[in-house]
């Protein structure tokens, strides 16, 4: 007979008792309705008391006229492969109708009993593969989702011995895990380096007895079932432990047994492996149950009989199963230096704010520094053009040939000066020698400021430029620029050195002036500026934004010198 549930609604059931009989001869348990409502009730209880691991479907015996009253609530209640849906008519309804996920008609009258069975006997068979591997992916998908989302080692470990459970309908579950002998610290077994390692006992779980273990540890030989799993880095199965072969170099320790009454009889044990092979600890699952919902009397000696094998299946389950585990293993191990880390990313990400915001300011501060430099510069100079212009003029009006020459040369040496100061600014705006590295670049910005202001100016080069990124050279030239422009300004120096040193580790430029020098301390906190010019904030910004550091020297009547470093 069949093991499966069988509901049937007929509006008749004296019109259909030797279809009904047909059923009970074949099908273990039966539930008879006359009425749509009584049907879907119990129906609906039956539903309510059906264990989550039941992968039997359920059979449906139902009169082709009531077919349509019961869709909806099928539709909404089940899921299609979770019912065997059969209607059922005799010779006087001619006409049957259309419906969805039906998997037969069936003339009470003219029907075929022994071909129903087999045609009900193949299709269960599917079903129960197909709900079997649905309660396999969903179990594999709510790990999934917890091993995302948990980070208590022995929280995750007790969920993996609680699925390992119910995938594989055994009866318990342990995990020991690979521990270094010196430091008792969780480590793993790489190639056959075990011999300073342990098996430690970390958590067990049984459907059928209560029972606490104390924490243990094993060394890892070949003896014990678990340590030849470990070794051998393959899985083991065992059909009965009180049978192993008499060759095996394994024995089951049969301690536990005599302690408790428990009686290990179907054993599969599997190593946890990483995507490295490197196995981490064991998982041993013990009695494999006919019913997994089912409690083993281990005192009565017939429940014996409900242990079965482990199979291949179940061994490719937990194998996986047993890879997910490795995993939570480390990422456990690396799960306080990933908390240090997000520590660090979030203080990083505030200061990053901070930055950004600076950024903006330093931005306003260069349009400002722009304008300045065009209105005191260029600006101005159009300005006196325009006057020397307007006094030629007049005197070539009057006739003043002479002093009108004059003006038109004084005019010629503010056009020629003026252009220079207008190329001068351009190309702070955007040099073009940018493209060829920071060397030249500086070569070409320190020629202009001699050219332009008579500076007598010293460049010093070591090291090889042409792997540092744009963005440092970039950073680096605005820097220097500044702080030239601010010794032109207000330094009143004669002399300027700049020593430019590139190491592989990261760049240092020193910038030396023999000026007016100032006091670091009364200026800093008075106008946070070096000569009053450039400020000593937006420089320190700069430079933290590469993650570099500067130093300022600097005393009234000797100069001063300006150290950065930044980081390659």
């Amino acid at each position: 007979m069949l093991s499966e549930s069988v509901f049937y609604l007929g509006s008749s059931i004296s019109t259909y008792d030797g279809f009904i009989d047909f059923l009970k001869n074949t099908f273990d348990q039966i539930n008879c309705s006359a009425d749509c409502d009584d049907f879907i009730q119990t129906l609906e209880s039956f539903l309510s008391d059906i264990h989550a691991v039941d992968t039997n479907p359920i059979i449906l015996f139902v009169e082709s006229p009531f077919l349509s009253s019961i869709s909806t609530f099928l539709s909404s209640r089940l899921e299609a492969s979770n019912y065997i849906l059969v209607g059922f008519y005799n010779e006087e309804q001619s006409y049957i109708g259309n419906f969805g996920n039906i998997f037969d008609f069936v003339n009470t009258v003219s029907f075929n009993p022994q071909f129903l069975i087999n045609k009900l006997t193949n299709e269960i068979n599917n079903r129960r593969k197909i709900l079997s591997l649905k309660y396999e992916l969903s179990e594999f998908y709510e790990i999934g989702k917890s091993l995302s989302s948990q980070k208590e080692t022995i929280k995750l470990l007790e969920m993996i011995t609680t699925s390992s459970i119910r995938l594989t309908s055994s009866d318990a579950a342990t995990i020991y895990l690979v521990i270094d002998k010196n430091s008792y610290s969780w480590t793993s077994i790489k190639g056959n380096n075990y011999e300073d390692k342990l098996l430690k006992f970390i958590i067990t779980k049984n459907t059928s007895i209560d029972i606490d273990l104390d924490a243990h540890t094993s060394t890892i030989t070949k003896d014990s079932i678990f340590g030849y799993s470990v070794i051998t880095s393959e899985p083991l199965r065992i059909d009965d432990a009180y049978k192993i072969d008499a060759n095996a170099e394994y024995r089951h320790n049969n301690y536990f047994d005599l302690r408790t009454g428990y009686v290990t009889k179907s054993i599969l044990t599997i190593p946890m492996k990483d995507h490295e092979n490197n196995i981490l600890g064991v998982i041993q699952l013990i009695n494999k149950k006919k019913n997994a919902s089912e409690k083993i009397d281990y005192k009565n000696p017939s429940s014996l009989d409900s242990i079965i094998p482990y199979t291949y299946s179940d061994e490719l389950i937990m194998s996986s199963l047993a890879g997910q585990a490795a995993v939570v293993l480390e990422n456990n191990l690396l799960y306080n230096n990933m908390q240090f880390l997000l520590e660090n990313l979030k203080k990083q990400n505030t200061q990053l704010e901070i930055l950004s915001k600076r950024i903006l300011k330093a931005h306003e501060e260069e349009r400002k520094r722009i304008a300045r430099e065009i209105h005191d510069g260029p600006a101005q100079a159009v300005v006196n053009l325009s006057l020397k212009l307007e006094l030629a003029r007049k005197y070539f009006q009057n006739s003043m040939t002479d002093k009108g020459f004059q003006e038109l040369d004084a005019l010629n040496t503010s056009v020629k000066s003026t252009s220079k100061e207008i190329r001068a600014i351009l190309y702070d705006l955007k040099p073009s020698y940018l493209d060829d590295g920071l060397i030249k670049a500086l070569e070409n910005r320190l020629q202009i400021l001699e050219e332009s202001t008579g500076l007598k100016v010293n460049f010093f080069v070591s090291g090889d430029d042409s792997t540092i990124e744009h963005y440092i050279v970039y950073a680096l030239y605005r820097m220097v620029q500044e702080t030239l422009t601010n010794i032109q300004k207000h330094a009143q120096a004669n002399n300027v050195t700049v020593d430019l040193r590139i190491y592989e580790t990261g760049i240092s430029i020193q910038i030396t002036d023999d000026g007016i020098g100032f006091d670091v301390k009364t200026q800093s906190k008075k106008h946070q500026t070096i000569h009053g010019g450039f400020g000593l904030s937006g420089l320190k910004e700069r430079v933290e934004l590469l993650k570099g550091r500067f130093d300022l020297q600097s005393t009234p009547g000797k100069g001063t010198d300006l150290i950065i470093y930044v980081p390659l």
